[in-house]
């Protein structure tokens, strides 16, 4: 008697429609995944940069009783009572390895002695070690201080201070690392405005800077004859102070 069960082919298997509703649902399933992969991603960067922007605002030094003042090529600081603060002008380059030392030996004494209206100081920042004549071109030294020179103009005073001194104090870490937008980043944690901020990102000093910078290198070699820094000068001479770090002490008790 012929069975009457169905005939089936050994081996057969039957696939699946990708466009079926099941391979949809497969695929949106690895779209979620992905979209929540990259949402965690930007959490952890968001909080990441929080983080370190709280870190930067528990460093950043105060500079309550400054007074700033952006002329003739200098950024001078002077404290709210200035009356017979002695004056002291300082060159320096922002690639220069010196000055970065000469800054962390004495540039929280000098802060504590401008507030206290003991001194004035004059920044007469320089570029030459990014060439000069020909030679010149704009590197760390231009663009550091381009940023710096926003900020003076814009009368952030705080924001220079700390900038300056975290270009100086972390010169190593920064040199060939910093550009517009790192500079624009580290002024914007230091409480920088906005326009300020929007200009180191833009470069809209780095003209500036070059001028700026060259224009304080032809007044110290009209001044000494010389082209070095860094330079603490009183009336236009070099202090004697040796080493240079006691400048601030010697000047006081001259």
């Amino acid at each position: 008697m012929a069975s009457s069960k169905p005939k089936t082919t050994k081996g057969s298997t039957k696939v699946a429609n990708p466009n079926s509703t099941g391979g949809k649902g497969f695929l949106w399933a690895i779209l979620a995944l992905v979209l929540i992969g990259a949402l965690v991603i930007g959490l952890i960067v968001y909080n990441g940069r929080g983080a370190q922007a709280d870190r930067v605002a528990e460093n950043v030094e105060k500079v309550d009783g400054v007074n700033m003042e952006f002329v003739d090529n200098a950024i001078t600081l002077s404290g709210d009572s200035a009356d017979g603060a002695k004056e002291a002008a300082i060159y320096e380059d922002f690639s220069c390895h010196y000055c970065a030392e000469l800054a962390e030996k004495t540039d929280s004494e000098m802060l504590e002695k401008i507030k206290a209206g003991e001194l004035t100081v004059k920044l007469h920042p320089m570029v030459f070690l990014d060439g000069t004549g020909e030679q010149y071109n704009p590197g760390h030294s231009t663009h550091a201080l381009a940023a710096v020179l926003a900020l003076a103009e814009k009368g952030d005073t705080e924001a220079m201070w700390n900038l300056r001194k975290a270009l100086l104090e972390q010169q190593q870490s920064l040199y060939g690392n910093a550009d517009a937008n790192k500079l624009a980043d580290m002024a914007r944690d230091f409480g920088a405005s906005k326009d300020a901020v929007d200009a180191i990102r833009n470069g809209e000093y780095e003209d500036k800077a070059k001028e700026v910078g060259e224009a304080n290198e032809e007044f110290l070699v009209e001044q000494t004859g010389e082209l070095s820094s860094p330079r603490v000068l009183v009336d236009g001479k070099d202090v004697e102070s040796n080493p240079l770090e006691n400048w601030i002490d010697d000047l006081l008790a001259s």
